[in-house]
């Protein structure tokens, strides 16, 4: 499947050109390669993936064959210039986490329009690669918005770009899994607190079995 700005779809010209810069600097650079895209759901969805670096959210947003929408932090729209440049790239702020009303509110607005959102389950980024802990928000929007979500495995940003390190390296390798969609459907059946555990454990589960199949050779189909 082609990346999303060479596809005839709907975007504007600004999101489409650095969608495409973005795109051509991690495959030049970094030799990002791209999996799991058997899996597109094309209906309204989360993107949620593990965060070890500043590079994840442009990889989700150059990976996924469509326009995506993010979170940021309010203080990024303080100069003028720079935060209207980022809500045209999709860019929605925020002050808190999935938890808060008024950032819960927002991403079910976005749901509710069809919109791919992308979200890290863990809340911050992870200090030493490895997945941490998942915050049970992303459950219960799933089960507002009756909407769906991709898993999605990141390799290599934590090498390039990890915490600890102030600027990125200029070279390295980089790559981005998706797996099945997880609905909320498969979990209705069960009671309420019971049902967004499940779904929370199920989606860590499902990270993690993305990052076996691709530490293992990335061979055939990812779960």
């Amino acid at each position: 499947m082609k990346p999303a700005w060479a596809r005839a779809i709907p975007m504007t010209w600004l999101y489409r050109v650095v969608l495409c810069l973005a795109w051509c600097y991690f495959k030049i650079v970094y030799r990002h390669k791209i999996y799991g895209l058997e899996h597109f759901y094309s209906d309204a969805a989360i993107i949620a993936s593990n965060h070890v670096s500043f590079y994840d959210p442009p990889i989700l947003s150059i990976s996924w064959p469509e326009e995506v929408h993010f979170l940021a932090r309010e203080t990024l729209f303080k100069n003028k210039i720079f935060g209207a440049l980022i809500r045209k790239l999709n860019a929605h702020p925020v002050s808190g986490d999935a938890g808060d009303i008024a950032v819960f509110k927002l991403i079910c607005s976005l749901l509710n329009q069809g919109k791919k959102v992308i979200l890290f389950p863990e809340g911050k980024r992870s200090d030493n690669d490895q997945l941490g802990v998942l915050k049970p928000g992303i459950a219960m929007l799933v089960s507002r918005s009756n909407s769906a979500v991709i898993p999605a495995y990141i390799d290599g940003s934590f090498t390039v770009w990890g915490k600890s390190r102030r600027l990125p390296k200029l070279w390295g390798k980089t790559a981005c899994v998706f797996g099945s969609p997880i609905r909320w459907s498969e979990f209705a059946h069960l009671d309420k607190r019971e049902a967004q555990k499940a779904f929370t454990d199920k989606l860590a589960e499902s990270i993690d079995a993305l990052r076996i199949w691709y530490k293992k050779g990335a061979k055939g189909t990812p779960p």
